[in-house]
């Protein structure tokens, strides 16, 4: 039996494990655009560079980094195993664990493949019945595989959804900031499908990293407050969570939609436990960390400051107009 001859352009993408592969990275440069962008750790520890043609910030502490890639490396794991419906970022207390944040990406619609087919190229299925053919509707055309997926589309659809990221955290409550706030943290947790392998107590050194997520405690419904007690949002009821859309990525056969969501427990914090976002130019020029923006996200070795510690330096020419492409 011949064998389907390699891709030779590579700006497409023929067979799943390349799709999976552009995934998983794109799931690393959103995770480190989150945390800059939610700061959880100083501005001053990421790293301005790019992305699919986009700005982007990286974090540069060798231990982040490494949590990250090995997180991202298990959720690629379990998503080639095609048992992944949902992959969320989680910001949380560190004391209480209680869940402020919660980013999640929506991934039941990726394609199940067997693990002896990941090399295999995307290809219509055939029929041998003509009048099957003749019969076949649009929408099982439609749901069927492309024959290949170009790398420059699915670029433009990742750049599209770093740039909605930045302006849905403008629409969020700011998380608790100050020395009196509670210090936070993050993790990855992954949602599975229905009937799939729960990747805990394996003999797997890899998935014996996983560990059973706390299930969300059952709340009561949330009541209208008295007139001598209001929430902390002054609308005279209970906090309740509140859910964000991003964006929806579309290039078949990848198909994600993206949200956050905030808690009602971070909702009902008094606004002076959450800061202020607005500070002035002399603040945020000392908090932040020039690049020149020309530096490709490189999570294994983007902790190491390219240009130097001096943070009062002016960005190097091009800085935030000029970005090369991957």
């Amino acid at each position: 039996m011949a064998t389907v001859p390699p891709p030779t352009n590579p700006n497409l993408i023929s067979t799943p494990r390349a799709l999976l592969s552009t995934l998983t990275s794109f799931l690393a440069v959103t995770t480190h655009q989150i945390l800059y962008l939610r700061r959880i750790y100083p501005p001053a520890s990421f790293l301005t560079t790019r992305a699919y043609n986009h700005p982007v910030h990286q974090n540069r502490h060798p231990a982040v980094c490494s949590w990250i890639n090995d997180a991202i490396a298990a959720v690629g794991e379990q998503l080639a195993k095609t048992t992944v419906s949902h992959v969320s970022l989680c910001i949380h207390e560190l004391d209480t664990n209680a869940v402020l944040e919660r980013w999640t990406f929506d991934l039941h619609s990726l394609p199940t493949v067997a693990r002896r087919d990941r090399d295999v190229p995307f290809a219509f299925a055939p029929s041998d019945d003509a009048d099957a053919d003749a019969d076949q509707d649009q929408q099982q055309q439609e749901q069927q595989l492309p024959q290949k997926l170009n790398l420059t589309d699915l670029e433009a659809t990742f750049r599209a959804c770093l740039s909605r990221l930045s302006s849905t955290t403008a629409r969020l409550k700011p998380l608790p900031f100050g020395p009196d706030a509670p210090e936070l943290t993050f993790t990855l947790t992954i949602e599975l499908r229905p009937n799939a392998d729960r990747p805990v107590g394996r003999l797997d050194e890899a998935e014996r990293r996983w560990i059973v997520a706390e299930e969300d405690p059952v709340l009561p419904i949330p009541a209208v407050a008295t007139n001598d007690s209001t929430s902390a949002g002054g609308e005279g009821k209970t906090a309740r969570a509140k859910t964000h859309p991003i964006r929806r990525l579309s290039a078949a056969p990848l198909h994600i939609e993206m949200w956050v969501e905030e808690s009602a427990h971070k909702l009902s914090l008094p606004a002076t436990a959450t800061g202020s976002s607005r500070r002035d130019a002399a603040t945020r020029a000392a908090e932040t960390s020039f690049g020149a923006g020309t530096e490709k996200f490189d999570p294994l070795n983007g902790y190491e400051d390219l240009e130097g510690t001096d943070l009062n330096r002016k960005p190097g020419g091009g800085a935030m107009t000029d970005y090369q492409r991957m």
